[in-house]
């Protein structure tokens, strides 16, 4: 699983497979597909434990960003940020209905005759059990999502470098000012 994390994951997609069940087709960057006998829950789960992200956590964080209680995207890291497209019709109850696919490599998004398709850089087209418009409006709330990520990553660095400056006291601040009133004469 680590290699395929360090390769690149393009997307995650839940499907029933004849005598293994409920599996999860994870995609890779170079269009190698694995088949991984685990829900696509589990499979999240394990992405980011490697990640050290907290999802319950990333959810309560984003959630007032997008205005949606539920179909957060999962910001893996600020570049990897998946969003949600409903993929299949769930059999059994906690069967995942939706796949992930990482916006950064989206090409485009198409309505054909009444079916949206997802076609990603790497030639993969993924069929969505949603509308072109419910597709687009995840696609910008994983954007929005990334943008927010990135921002939380550059007041992180800003916070550790103060923290290592000593903080001025009094007296010094006192003489900056007895310098200042010097040079301003």
């Amino acid at each position: 699983m680590e290699s395929i994390i360090r390769n690149g994951i393009v997307a995650l997609l839940p499907k029933y497979i004849d005598l293994k069940g409920n599996c999860t087709i994870i995609y890779g960057k170079d269009t190698k597909k694995l088949i991984v006998e685990k829900s696509i829950k589990a499979v999240i789960r394990s992405i980011a434990k490697y990640y050290m992200l907290d999802l319950n956590e990333a959810k309560k964080r984003y959630k007032p960003l997008v205005f949606s209680s539920n179909l957060i995207p999962i910001p893996f890291t600020k570049s990897d940020v998946f969003i949600p497209i409903k993929t299949r019709k769930p059999m059994y109850k906690n069967d995942g209905a939706f796949g992930y696919v990482n916006i950064k490599y989206i090409r485009e998004v198409k309505n054909i005759k009444g079916t949206t398709y997802v076609y990603l850089n790497n030639g993969i087209i993924i069929e969505a059990l949603c509308s072109q418009a419910t597709v687009e409006k995840h696609l910008r709330n994983g954007h929005i999502i990334s943008r927010c990520y990135e921002d939380r990553a550059i007041v992180a660095d800003a916070e550790e470098k103060y923290k290592a400056l000593i903080p001025a006291t009094k007296a010094d601040v006192s003489m900056i000012l007895s310098e200042m009133k010097k040079q301003l004469g």
